[in-house]
């Protein structure tokens, strides 16, 4: 039985139902998840306050990887196609599945995104220094414990001993938020974003900010709304999601490769700070070949752009 109800509704009716989606999805996976893991693991796992407080317990941070996993998983990547169910349509078509780009597209996306990093951390600095009025001190105290939290998190995620740690750090931080997120954000918010404001730009721009904000961590929101863009706008050049998955990919690929190359000590030291000074010659340099990849890349699409807006809401 097909329920196509969704595709002729209003875009704000159609956002609401995927958020509905996205919340129902996680509750009810992440229920069964957790009742899975009693007899898979031999953890209280309904007391997660004790898994945090003991983290050089290995087989604590496999629990919480399990239920990043998971989470990612019933967030991200299960939705988009429960959406599909209720709005008519093959994802082959809704995501560009189908569509092909040439070398020239693929080569100038890693390009760019090799290129981003001076940027990306230049402007992570400067978010990182923000400060609250005295007012709001409360409120930058309990976000930059939060921010604490989740990087403390993140560090423990990325020590890999082994090539098996590596391989499941790249399909948990790489691969699948490159699949679920560019579903999500890119596949099914920014065309119903784009429809609603009846304006590309603006769509784009609010898709970023929904996908920044998504992530809870205000003190990293500017680079990652600076990438929501990006990839907003190499998925509505290209017409298909491959190409802000791969550029997603990239992104998170590289962070897990270095810690896993170079080791969390000389990460820190080196790689984050690249750019992250105002007088960097390489933030400038990243500038100007981010733009000039991102210039070559819209060049090198035949469809310009790739998805047009219709009276269906699929654009």
């Amino acid at each position: 039985m097909k329920f196509h109800f969704l595709k002729y509704s209003h875009p704000f009716v159609q956002i609401i139902f995927m958020v509905f989606l996205m919340l129902a999805s996680f509750l009810i996976f992440s229920f069964l998840s957790t009742l899975l893991a009693i007899p898979l693991f031999h953890v209280d796992i309904f007391n997660l306050a004790a898994l945090m407080n003991d983290l050089e317990n290995p087989k604590h941070v496999m629990v919480l990887k399990y239920l990043q996993f998971i989470q990612s998983l019933s967030l991200f990547v299960i939705p988009p196609f429960l959406f599909l169910l209720f709005y008519g349509e093959r994802s082959s078509r809704f995501f560009g599945f189908n569509r092909s780009n040439n070398i020239t597209s693929w080569l100038s996306v890693i390009l760019m995104m090799f290129f981003l990093v001076p940027v990306n951390n230049f402007l992570a600095q400067w978010n990182s220094n923000i400060s609250f009025p005295g007012s709001l001190a409360a409120l930058e105290n309990a976000l930059r414990n939060m921010e604490q939290s989740a990087d403390t998190l993140t560090k423990i995620f990325l020590k890999m001993n082994s090539p098996g740690a590596y391989l499941f750090n790249m399909l948990l931080i790489a691969i699948v938020p490159a699949l679920g997120e560019e579903l999500t954000f890119r596949g099914v918010f920014q065309p119903l974003f784009i429809r609603w404001s009846k304006n590309v730009h603006i769509g784009i721009l609010i898709t970023g900010f929904f996908f920044s904000f998504f992530h809870f961590q205000f003190f990293g929101f500017f680079p990652r709304w600076l990438l929501g863009v990006l990839f907003g706008y190499l998925y509505y050049w290209s017409g298909t999601i491959w190409v802000p998955m791969l550029a997603h990919f990239i992104n998170n690929g590289m962070a897990v490769t270095a810690y896993w190359v170079m080791g969390s000590d000389k990460v820190e030291g080196n790689l984050d700070h690249i750019g992250a000074s105002a007088g960097d010659l390489a933030l400038y340099t990243g500038m100007l070949m981010v733009a000039l990849s991102l210039y070559v890349f819209y060049k090198s699409q035949k469809h310009k752009p790739g998805k047009e807006v219709s009276g269906d809401g699929i654009l």
